[in-house]
């Protein structure tokens, strides 16, 4: 397996892939007026003027405007989108997330999956992780302290925030970016299958008094079609509760319930143990040293492709192979349940306990009749970054294609795909 990085702007570097060639997209895009990448230039104004609102006063400070600043990023309302109000300078950029408005944030998504449905197998999927943001309005001076980045610049005192609040909003709200996102994906023909929470257990701090600090964020399982490739069997999770026979009457399972005398519709299927995965999905962030600020962990990255990519594909029509189930029903209880005195369904201990000692057999089989043989599915991610989809995908057997618009993050998503895995992926430029 191997993965192919594609350097350029990501709707033209679609166009350059084969309809219907890929299995599964897995991205993060960059976040609605989060942060500069740093892929724009600046055409105009004055060559000396950094373009930027420099609002934090010490150079140590990391998550700060000016410590990201040395390290080639911009956050927030740091940033200057079209037009320098400083100087006048105009930005030349093809960066994503960079949009004036959020209304335009959402149109250029829906262009965008219109590619990604086109590229799509018929039975693909696209996992989107999202974060979200909040309106905000204000006009204040920046900091000038004696540690301020603009000290002797004579830019001192040209450093205004001013920012806007979207229209139909109010100062301070929410703005429900991935469910309007998600609306308008579904609105324009995408099976919305899942809203899966990415529960952060280390989130960043927030200085806020009136709020909650925010801890999650959202990932979006899409389909291209109503029916489409997932294998459940390959995400599913320890179960919490023995899994039982129901009580099926009205009052049996309220009695049952508060017992745990249940079980869900993963338990049902496999009756040994496991349970379908559930869609809060606990995940810390990590760092990775040398790449940008928003590293997509691993360990959420995974069961989307496990899910989602098939390991294997036909050469000819690239059809997946899928697992069958099946148990050999000969030794099956001939009563599975009794009924009790008050014509109640009693727990089948002793059907479950079959279910236990004859786990099912599963077949790997193709779903063509081609026989031309198999191939790695693949997986693609539109906003490649650091290559963490490549990586992950490359681990698991499957192959990649990541598009990246920055150059540096580019060399970074090389060194770190083909470095970490030099016997199992070849990294391929585009």
């Amino acid at each position: 397996m191997g993965t192919k990085i594609l350097t350029g702007n990501n709707m033209e570097k679609l166009r350059e892939i084969e309809s219907e060639s890929i299995d599964c997209v897995v991205s993060s895009p960059p976040y609605f007026g989060l942060r500069d990448y740093g892929t724009g230039t600046w055409e105009g104004g004055d060559s000396n003027c950094p373009h930027k609102r420099l609002t934090k006063i010490s150079k140590d400070t990391a998550t700060g405007h000016a410590g990201m600043y040395e390290q080639g990023h911009v956050v927030g309302d740091a940033i200057y989108k079209q037009i320098c109000p400083e100087c006048g300078a105009k930005r030349v950029d093809d960066q994503f997330g960079l949009e004036e408005t959020l209304e335009e944030y959402i149109e250029k998504t829906v262009l965008l999956f219109e590619e990604l449905r086109r590229v799509l197998k018929p039975q693909g999927t696209v996992w989107w992780n999202l974060g979200d943001s909040y309106a905000s309005k204000s006009s204040a001076w920046g900091g000038r302290g004696k540690n301020s980045i603009l000290n002797k610049t004579g830019l001192e005192d040209k450093q205004r925030r001013n920012t806007i609040v979207p229209e139909g909003l109010k100062a301070k709200d929410l703005m429900m970016i991935p469910a309007r996102v998600a609306i308008a994906l579904s609105e324009n023909g995408w099976y919305l299958r899942s809203e899966i929470i990415w529960h952060k257990p280390n989130p960043m701090p927030e200085s806020v008094k009136d709020r909650p600090t925010s801890s999650h964020e959202k990932i979006y399982l899409f389909s291209k079609n109503k029916k489409y490739y997932y294998d459940a069997d390959a995400i599913r999770e320890k179960a919490k509760t023995k899994p039982t026979v129901r009580n099926k009457s009205a009052e049996g399972y309220q009695a049952d319930y508060p017992n745990g005398k249940r079980f869900s519709e993963g338990e049902r299927t496999y009756g040994n143990g496991y349970a379908n995965k559930r869609n809060v999905w606990t995940v810390t962030t990590k760092p990775f040293k040398g790449a940008h600020f928003a590293v997509f962990p691993t360990d959420l990255i995974e069961p989307c492709i496990k899910a989602g990519c098939p390991e294997l594909v036909c050469n000819e029509c690239g059809s997946p192979q899928v697992k069958e189930f099946s148990r050999d029903k000969s030794t099956l209880p001939v009563k599975r349940n009794k009924r009790d005195g008050d014509g109640d369904r009693a727990i089948g201990g002793v059907y479950q306990k079959w279910m236990e000692e004859n786990p099912p057999q599963i077949t790997i089989k193709p779903s063509c009749n081609c026989n031309k043989g198999f191939k790695s599915g693949t997986v693609l991610d539109p906003f490649g970054g650091s290559g963490t989809t490549g990586f992950v995908a490359n681990n698991l057997g499957r192959d990649a294609i990541l598009i990246e618009l920055n150059e540096e993050y580019v060399e970074i998503a090389k060194k770190r795909i083909g470095g970490d895995n030099p016997l199992f992926s070849e990294v391929e430029d585009g």
